[in-house]
C-alpha cells in the first residue's frame, strides 16, 4: 500500500502541468452520412481515430415525442454506424473504452479487466466510459434530460442561435447538477459560474461537440482507483446549409478548422 500511494505521489506530481492543460480523454459523438450516422471517435478538433467496435456497447434512437425508435448498428473492422429504422430526433449511445494503466507519465496502458485487477495493487488504473447525446430536433421533451450517467443539458434551443451566440448548458451526474465538471469545445476549457453553467460559443455550419468529463475515485473496486466518464453534446439539422449560413460560420469556426489541419493524435483513453 505504502509503495502504491508513494507511486501515486511521484506520479501526480510528474504529470500536474499537463492534468491542468484543457486536454482531455477521447469522446465518442456522431456525425451523419447519407442517411447512416457514423459513431465516431476521439477529439472533435483533431478528427476522429479508429477503433474496436466491440467497445461499442448500446445505442438508443428517438422521435420528436422522445418515443423509442428501433436501430440497425452496423460494425466495421474500426468502427460502428447506426441507421434508424424512421424519422429520428435524437440519438444516444455508450462506449466502455476498458481499463489503462499508467506504469510512466505520459504512458498508458489499455488492459483487460482481470489485467487491471492483477496490476492495481502496484499502478494507477483507470475506468473509462463514453456516452454521447445528438440532437436533430426540438421539442418540450426533447429538451429535458435522457437519463445518461453523465450528460450535457443545453438551457436554449440551438438551434435558434446565430453563429458566434452563446449556448448555456449544464452538466448532470446521475440527475443531479455538477458545480466542477471539466467542459470543452474546440479544445479549450469553458469557466464554470456558480449556477453550474458553462457559456459555449455555437457555430452554425462549422459545429463541433461540445464536451464534458467527471472522475470519481474508487475506493472498493478491485480493478481500478478512479471511474472517469467522457460525455458529449451535439445539435444539428440533418440538411445542407444554406449558403447564408456557411457565409455565417465566425472566426472561431475557421479557427477551429485549421487546428484541426494542423494537429496530430493524441492518447486513446
Amino acid at each position: 500500500m505504502f509503495k502504491k500511494s508513494l507511486r501515486q505521489l511521484l506520479l501526480a506530481a510528474a504529470i500536474f502541468p499537463l492534468v491542468v492543460q484543457p486536454a482531455m480523454a477521447h469522446v465518442i459523438w456522431f456525425d451523419y452520412n447519407k442517411g447512416e450516422y457514423d459513431v465516431l471517435f476521439g477529439h472533435p478538433e483533431d478528427g476522429a481515430e479508429p477503433y474496436n467496435p466491440d467497445k461499442f456497447k448500446s445505442v438508443t434512437g428517438y422521435d420528436q415525442n422522445k418515443q423509442i425508435v428501433p436501430v440497425e448498428i452496423k460494425k466495421q473492422s474500426d468502427s460502428v454506424s447506426v441507421i434508424p429504422q424512421g424519422d429520428i430526433a435524437a440519438l444516444t449511445a455508450f462506449f466502455d473504452n476498458g481499463f489503462f494503466v499508467t506504469k510512466s507519465p505520459g504512458n498508458s496502458e489499455n488492459v483487460s479487466e482481470s489485467e487491471a485487477e492483477k496490476l492495481n495493487p502496484d499502478f494507477e488504473v483507470g475506468h473509462f466510459l463514453k456516452h454521447t447525446k445528438a440532437l436533430y430536433g426540438w421539442s418540450e421533451v426533447l429538451k429535458q434530460p435522457f437519463g445518461l450517467p453523465l450528460e450535457i443539458q443545453a438551457l436554449k434551443n440551438p438551434f435558434e442561435l446565430k453563429s458566434g451566440e452563446l449556448l448555456p448548458v449544464q452538466v448532470l451526474y446521475q440527475g443531479n447538477l455538477l458545480k466542477n465538471p471539466t467542459v470543452e469545445y474546440e479544445g479549450e476549457k469553458y469557466t464554470i459560474d456558480e449556477d453550474g453553467i458553462a457559456l459555449v460559443p455555437y457555430v452554425v455550419g462549422g459545429f463541433q461537440p461540445i464536451e464534458a468529463s467527471y472522475t470519481l475515485s474508487l475506493d472498493n473496486d478491485p480493478a481500478a482507483d478512479r471511474l472517469s466518464y467522457e460525455t458529449s453534446f451535439s445539435a444539428e439539422r440533418n440538411s445542407v446549409p444554406e449558403p447564408s449560413a456557411l457565409l455565417g460560420l465566425s472566426v472561431l469556426g475557421l479557427m477551429a478548422f485549421a487546428r484541426k489541419q494542423g494537429k496530430g493524435l493524441k492518447s486513446t483513453k
